[in-house]
């Protein structure tokens, strides 16, 4: 007997890898365009988009490979029917390395540096979320790992609402031997845990700050927390005994900031 289970299973997994190149809706792919940061492959335009002058513009400043479509059209190739009228064919995320955002610590004058190091972040809302945070407290770089770690695709990109064009994303092979590094350019580094003892309103936080947070599976790494030079915890005052981390994340930034900035 035909197994009908494993093929509705392969073609949702065929969905899934065609979609990940696909950036739609007109708000995310317009701050994508205007940013000149994530390379467009092609762009897609249904034929009765409305008020475009906007786009018009962007289209007369940049090269790109514009293709004028129906609205049903648009739906088939993107494999939505969401796309508001847009739809990007995305090329590769341009990460950043750990040298240029060395370069940029040594370089910074006023604001403090920080960083957020993402330690097995898997989930593609949770580090979007924390890119919208992180460049809502004008963070200095994001620091992730090649593996483990959810990588910058389009679904990245809507749940940080396009913070990702303005984010410095560094990608590593061992998070442990570029926090390391962080150290060596003077970032005190702290983890961000529940199980702390210390508490964040009480932490002394106004100098050059590397935030580690850790997947609500799997929590901060050992090594890495052998590596930080204090563990911090948000205060709690309510009946639940935890915070989801992209939420975690964007309570520590803005405390950071707040004193960075005093």
């Amino acid at each position: 007997m035909p197994n009908h289970g494993n093929r509705k299973s392969r073609r949702r997994q065929l969905r899934a890898s065609h979609q990940k190149n696909w950036l739609t809706g007109r708000y995310a792919v317009v701050e994508t365009l205007r940013a000149r940061k994530w390379p467009v492959s092609d762009l897609f335009i249904a034929d009765d988009i409305s008020d475009g002058d906007e786009i018009e513009q962007l289209l007369d400043e940049q090269d790109l490979r514009v293709q004028r479509v129906t609205s049903e059209r648009l739906a088939e190739l993107c494999h939505s029917t969401h796309h508001q009228g847009l739809a990007a064919r995305l090329g590769e995320f341009p990460y950043d390395s750990v040298e240029e955002l060395l370069e940029t610590i040594a370089a910074a004058q006023g604001v403090k540096p920080l960083i957020v190091v993402c330690d097995r972040i898997q989930d593609s809302h949770n580090f979007g979320a924390i890119l919208r945070s992180c460049d809502a407290m004008n963070a200095t770089a994001v620091l992730v790992a090649d593996t483990e770690q959810a990588i910058v695709t389009p679904q990245v990109s809507r749940s940080s609402s396009g913070a990702v064009n303005h984010v410095s994303v560094v990608r590593c092979s061992k998070l442990a031997d570029e926090v390391e590094k962080l150290k060596a350019a003077g970032l005190t580094i702290a983890v961000a845990s529940e199980q702390a003892d210390s508490n964040l309103w009480a932490a002394a936080l106004n100098r050059p700050v590397g935030l580690i947070v850790g997947s609500e599976a799997h929590g901060v790494s050992q090594q890495l927390i052998e590596t930080s030079d204090c563990m911090l915890k948000v205060p709690m005052m309510g009946h639940v005994g935890s915070l989801n981390a992209a939420v975690a994340a964007g309570i520590m930034l803005y405390e950071i900031r707040r004193q960075q900035m005093a």
